[in-house]
């Protein structure tokens, strides 16, 4: 079984607008095309056409045995601010399984104290907050709020909170390596290490990295998280990357899914039930028609 623990359905391609119901559409092909069955869809720090709010999530694709939502929240600027209480009730209703924040676009320190009353809500519902950490898409981002340094300022203050340090910290890779080793309620996901598919020296530069990280920290199955960024980053090229990670076949089936089902608290009734509707739109692919549902 595989879970990406990241990605979007967000349009990043603006000469080719979509609807929300093409980027489902899409998203279900990929995972098809990459065994992948389950997946955490992120909502994004504002809502346009082309990045929607996490009640169009909901309404499009809420409740779907092959999908989960976390929100990610607007914080520094009052225009589309988060209301709290809204997003308590969607995490309290198991319409949203986590809370994303966005350090560097949204122009703030995740350390800043304005934020406690977020991590008391998923301390409260005992749901992670995932944290962008390192390079950023956008040259008008500020990449000094999202090193992973800060990571371990909150895991220290909210140690009932379960934080999940995305991207690595890309490039900061050695800290962030010392914040998951320091903190056991530190998480980190795989994603987002690269645009569209993995070129064979950049390839070989990132596996440097995480096979370092991994020696430092150790046990790598407790922590580590498979994700990819999509549709910035692309699902094939993302599990032959995966596969190449040199650790035992125990954390390799952590990294890959275990992990974030428990993370994120996702039963397995449900995700069994992904797994066959990935596998019999795989079946109606070979028999040559087109798969019916997702």
């Amino acid at each position: 079984m595989i879970i990406d623990c990241h990605v979007h359905l967000n349009n990043y391609d603006k000469a080719h607008p979509s609807t929300l119901r093409e980027r489902v559409d899409k998203l279900f092909n990929a995972m098809d095309e990459a065994k992948v069955d389950h997946a955490i869809v992120l909502s994004s720090y504002t809502a346009n056409a082309d990045r929607p709010h996490i009640e169009e999530l909901a309404a499009e694709v809420g409740g779907h045995p092959r999908l989960s939502l976390v929100e990610g929240i607007r914080w520094r600027y009052d225009e589309q601010r988060t209301d709290l209480f809204q997003m308590e009730e969607r995490i309290r209703d198991g319409v949203v399984k986590g809370i994303k924040l966005y350090p560097g676009y949204d122009l703030y320190a995740i350390n800043d104290p304005s934020l406690e009353s977020v991590f008391r809500i998923a301390a409260k519902y005992d749901v992670p907050v995932m944290i962008h950490t390192g390079d950023t898409y956008s040259a008008h981002a500020k990449v000094r709020y999202a090193h992973p340094l800060l990571v371990d300022d909150v895991a220290v203050d909210y140690p009932d909170v379960r934080f999940v340090a995305c991207h690595l910290g890309n490039p900061w890779f050695q800290d962030c390596a010392e914040v998951l080793y320091k903190n056991d309620n530190v998480y980190a996901d795989i994603s987002g290490l690269t645009l569209g598919d993995f070129e064979y020296e950049f390839e070989r530069y990132i596996m440097q990295r995480v096979r370092d990280m991994i020696v430092y920290m150790g046990e790598p199955g407790r922590q580590l998280m498979y994700g990819t960024d999509w549709p910035l980053a692309g699902m094939p090229s993302y599990i032959r990357f995966l596969e190449q990670i040199e650790v035992t076949p125990e954390d390799r089936e952590h990294i890959a899914w275990e992990t974030a089902a428990k993370l994120f608290r996702l039963e397995m009734p449900m995700l069994e039930e992904a797994q066959a509707m990935r596998l019999m739109r795989s079946a109606q692919r070979v028999e040559g028609a087109t798969p019916q549902g997702a």
